[in-house]
């Protein structure tokens, strides 16, 4: 019996070659019985997948780069960044493609790491982790013309053709709103790095929410604490005069609300009868303790699916006009806040 190629696999399946792919290498993103029915196939005409051979035809190295955000200060202090690179990693090492992390180590005079990788054509593709990148960076992508795409912290209002970004000023709101409608008329907020865009827009959703109820946010009331569960920990304890019975606090990340909850257990406040707490992004630790946290929910595995996606379709050769996504979230309600007559989610 002659052997097909992957073009006549994927047509005796019924399947695309993308799809094909997918299945010789156990992709999770494919259904199992599709697995089956590609491969039952592939065994009958004694088809071979030689990813060896599409590298040199195509000219791919089979490497993504992974650009972490400026602040990026290591894995243990940025929870969110190295759960999407772990898992966006794990996931395309099925697809045969190598994930490599970036970061930055800028000096005045010379190319920072990203614009080395970029200059050598390290990578067939980049993620970059940030809300944008300066002038040098992107004559470069253009000289280059390797595909990227902007993920998680990106600008909600950039016009970036390729960019997967949850909804920060929603997550603002979300939280505002949930206050307000519970009866609440103090607020505190702790806020991650002040020059991030996830943060400026995450603060923005807040106080308009306050503001459409007839409250306002003093800046007094707004506590930098970095997205670290210590310093909102530290935060807190330095400022508990705000932390009054009848306070209800936004934090914009769990980690943070977690520091919340710590400090006031210190103080003997007690969450929710004293203070409500919000956080936001629906990390696993926000269920380990008791309270269990309330949180607004970033959905990250949609953010893993479409990235991986849209990678696949750039080292596949696929063109791409845009790819943009902007994701919708849900609060998340537990222990920590909860409302009059609810639970659940609130969408």
């Amino acid at each position: 019996m002659k052997t097909i190629t992957s073009v006549e696999l994927a047509k005796l399946a019924g399947v695309s070659q993308s799809t094909v792919s997918r299945c010789l290498n156990d992709s999770p993103l494919v259904s199992e019985e599709t697995k089956a029915r590609v491969k039952k196939i592939a065994a009958e005409y004694s088809f071979q997948f030689n990813t060896n051979a599409r590298g040199l035809k195509t000219n791919r190295t089979g490497v993504v780069g992974y650009i972490f955000s400026e602040d990026f200060t290591g894995f243990a202090n940025h929870y969110i960044q190295s759960d999407l690179y772990y898992r966006i990693r794990m996931q395309l090492l099925r697809e045969n493609l190598d994930v490599v992390p970036v970061f930055d180590d800028r000096t005045q005079e010379d190319q920072s790491a990203v614009e080395k990788s970029i200059s050598n054509r390290r990578f067939d593709a980049l993620i970059f982790n940030r809300p944008q990148v300066n002038d040098r960076v992107r004559n470069l992508l253009q000289e280059t013309r390797i595909p990227y795409i902007f993920i998680y912290d990106t600008n909600e209002i950039s016009e970036e053709p390729f960019m997967i970004a949850p909804h920060h000023t929603e997550i603002g709101r979300l939280a505002g709103d949930a206050f307000c409608r519970a009866g609440y008329e103090r607020f505190v907020e702790l806020t991650g790095p002040s020059q991030r865009i996830d943060v400026v827009h995450k603060h923005t959703g807040f106080t308009e929410a306050l503001r459409r109820h007839g409250f306002g946010l003093p800046p007094s009331h707004v506590l930098c604490a970095d997205y670290h569960l210590e310093q909102a920990t530290e935060q807190t304890l330095a400022h508990i005069e705000l932390f009054q019975p009848g306070t209800a606090c936004f934090a914009q990340n769990d980690l943070m609300a977690l520091g919340v909850i710590e400090a006031l257990r210190q103080k003997q406040l007690r969450v929710p009868e004293d203070v409500a707490i919000i956080g936001a992004d629906n990390i696993a630790m926000g269920t380990w303790f008791h309270p269990q946290l309330t949180t607004v929910a970033v959905d990250y595995d949609r953010i893993i699916e479409l990235t991986v996606d849209w990678v696949l379709a750039m080292t596949e050769g696929r063109s791409l006009a845009t790819y943009r996504y902007l994701l919708d979230s849900e609060l998340v309600i537990r222990d920590t806040f909860v409302p009059p007559s609810q639970s659940g989610s609130i969408k």
